[in-house]
């Protein structure tokens, strides 16, 4: 089988869709197409900065670093994103179809975008898979109309619809949706690693990875590091907002973005790792990757009210209120080695059969089931 994605930039971030087709790409071809974007652009310098790196990732052999094992094929495609004139539209087609290599097994379309719809008729493709990680109709920044209206086509034209967590499986036709959660890169995580320079020796430490972006509770940390000015707080990832507020406290770390693969130093030496979200109809549908890789790693968790995380209670502690966190700060910050390590073992073992070999083996089953039917039926 061959695989052809539409999905983020291949390394740009750890992905499901990376971590998922990473496995698959040992024993199948995988030809990988970097974000073809949820909306139109504006003339923000967040926009021109991204239309300029798109720009030059295509005209160069450029590829993101630490990235172990990659696509047969990543193509860059200049296309313009969300393209509403029919006119563009078959620009966007005839520049992509270009790109796209010949077709000589058979090949699944993994659409983990919405608007990879637009490109169906150009993909000659014997299966179509819709992977729906987010609720795109409440993900903030997209063009909402448009991406709903692109979502119900390819809703149509799916074969088979995987979803993330069941809010999102309730949105689509029960006869071809399957729920396939995430995995995690369990041995990643599990395997001792020295602690990063940057963590501090003798206070307690808690620790975030991931966007600094809307659905992070900005108030509920300044109020936690406020009351907590003898503890260290961690955020590690790039911004999407300015956290102003909490520039301004001494125990709030900001470090930057990393290499998937150097996550667990930080994870196995911080006291708490932390999940601090909004209440918005789009973290009730999520269900983080960083959720299993907290636990993986033993590292103990306090998380907001949702459902992906209310799944992992008691190991996960819920925290709705600033008093509810604290309380579950001070509890889990004077852990002995001892009632750490049981902790460890509890939440490794709960996690030990969600790897992403055996989410793939899942999506291998239901292709080949899928592919079957359709022959029988052809």
């Amino acid at each position: 089988m061959e695989f052809l994605v539409f999905g983020e930039d291949w390394g740009r971030h750890p992905s499901s869709s990376q971590h998922l087709l990473s496995v698959l790409m040992h024993d199948h071809s995988v030809t990988w197409i970097n974000s073809i974007g949820l909306r139109q652009p504006n003339l923000t310098m967040r926009d021109l900065k991204r239309i300029n790196e798109k720009i030059t990732t295509a005209l160069t052999n450029y590829e993101p670093p630490a990235v172990s094992i990659k696509p047969r094929k990543i193509i860059k495609p200049l296309v313009w994103p969300l393209a509403k004139s029919a006119n563009m539209q078959i620009i966007n087609q005839f520049l992509l179809r270009r790109q796209i290599p010949p077709k000589k097994y058979h090949r699944i379309i993994w659409a983990a975008l919405p608007t990879a719809v637009d490109y169906l008729e150009i993909s000659e493709s014997d299966l179509v898979i819709y992977y729906c990680g987010d609720d795109f109709s409440a993900l903030a920044g997209v063009d909402h109309q448009y991406v709903t209206e692109a979502e119900q086509r390819l809703i149509q034209l799916s074969d088979i619809i995987l979803t993330a967590s069941p809010t999102l499986q309730q949105k689509f036709p029960p006869d071809k949706t399957w729920l396939l959660p995430h995995g995690v890169a369990i041995n990643n995580f599990k395997q001792p690693t020295s602690k990063p320079t940057e963590i501090c020796n003798n206070q307690p430490s808690i620790g975030f990875y991931g966007s600094i972006n809307n659905w992070l509770d900005i108030k509920l940390l300044k109020c936690l590091a406020e009351s907590r000015p003898h503890m260290n707080f961690y955020l590690v990832g790039r911004k999407d907002v300015d956290p102003f507020e909490l520039k301004q406290l001494s125990n709030i770390h900001f470090l930057p973005a990393c290499p998937h693969n150097q996550l667990p130093g930080y994870l196995q030496h911080w006291s708490i790792a932390i999940l601090p979200f909004v209440n918005n109809p789009q973290i009730q549908a999520c269900n983080p990757l960083k959720l299993r890789e907290y636990l993986a790693s033993g590292c103990p968790v306090i998380s907001s009210n949702f459902p992906a995380a209310t799944e992992y209670q008691p190991l996960v502690t819920i925290a709705t209120t600033v008093n509810q966190w604290l309380e579950a700060i001070d509890k889990l910050s004077q852990l002995s080695e001892l009632e750490r390590q049981h902790y460890a073992n509890r939440a490794q073992d709960k996690v030990k059969d969600e790897s992403w070999e055996n989410r793939a083996q899942e999506v291998l089953q239901l292709i080949s089931s899928a592919l079957k039917q359709k022959k029988y039926s052809s």
